[in-house]
């Protein structure tokens, strides 16, 4: 809403208010939802994290109690309207900026059990993929075993814990789910790729290229040849030892200045 985008909470909250009250389902929705923004404006601050990998950031983040009262609004939202989508998307976005990952979990769990609408596990997915940005991948992957849960054999839900997994270095339960993501989906890029970073990565090297020969063939975007061509090409220079085919490759991918193949051979040192 306007008075929202411009920042004017009294106007806004005004607005809203009476609405709340309204005998229109649609209309107390709304009004809801817009009270949830109301109450978070001024509320938002920096954040110091950590994360899974050993590091942290800090980040834009909602704090205070103004993230407890904009959940009770969306709660109440859903509860009016169980299918407007928007209404479960605020809330995991607004959990997930308060870094309170636990509860996008649990909340997650409730909008699986009662959306019924056909953009689904998609809608879901993309927070799956926001989470794993963020480094957060234990919350990634618990948020992502309610969707298993919910949508069983899927093979992006499948995948993606896999790759969590991955990402947590759980390397024998990883390839457990990664293989099944390619058996779902034998002609997923994605999961093809990696399982062929998971093998890479534990020094199975001969299914790694296999692996990794089979991604590409399934790829279709330029990007993605591109920046996966450059990639392989570094694997065959640094784990097959073949520096005339990774040259070729890394020529086909990779920026100038990461065609270490292509380099003369320096020689040892004295």
């Amino acid at each position: 809403m306007k008075l929202v985008q411009e920042n004017d909470k009294a106007g806004a909250e005004k607005l809203c208010t009476p609405f709340l009250s309204s005998s229109s389902v649609f209309e107390k929705t709304e009004a809801h939802k817009c009270m949830a923004n109301v109450v978070l404006m001024g509320s938002s601050g920096l954040y110091l994290e950590g994360d899974d990998a050993g590091g942290g950031m800090i980040r834009d983040a909602y704090v205070g109690k103004a993230v407890d009262e904009a959940i009770q609004h969306l709660d109440a939202g859903i509860a009016l309207s169980p299918q407007d989508l928007s209404i479960h998307q605020g809330r995991l976005h607004i959990l997930e900026m308060a870094g309170r990952y636990g509860e996008m979990v649990k909340a997650v769990d409730e909008s699986a059990n009662v959306y019924k609408g056909p953009d689904v596990p998609n809608a879901w997915l993309a927070y799956c993929s926001e989470l794993f940005d963020m480094r957060q991948y234990k919350a990634a992957l618990e948020f992502t075993k309610v969707l298993d849960k919910h949508y069983p054999n899927n093979p992006d839900i499948i995948g993606d814990l896999g790759a969590f997994l991955m990402a947590l270095k759980k390397d024998e339960e990883a390839l457990v789910y990664l293989k099944k993501s390619v058996e779902l989906a034998p002609n997923d890029p994605i999961n093809a790729w990696d399982l062929g970073r998971e093998y890479d990565f534990t020094n199975q090297i001969q299914l790694a290229d296999e692996w990794y020969k089979k991604s590409l063939s399934l790829m279709t975007q330029p990007d993605q040849i591109k920046k996966s061509t450059c990639l392989y090409g570094q694997f065959v220079e640094n784990k097959l030892h073949d520096r005339a085919r990774a040259c070729d490759l890394e020529k086909r991918g990779c920026d100038s200045g990461q065609q270490s193949a292509c380099e003369p051979v320096k020689p040892d040192a004295q």
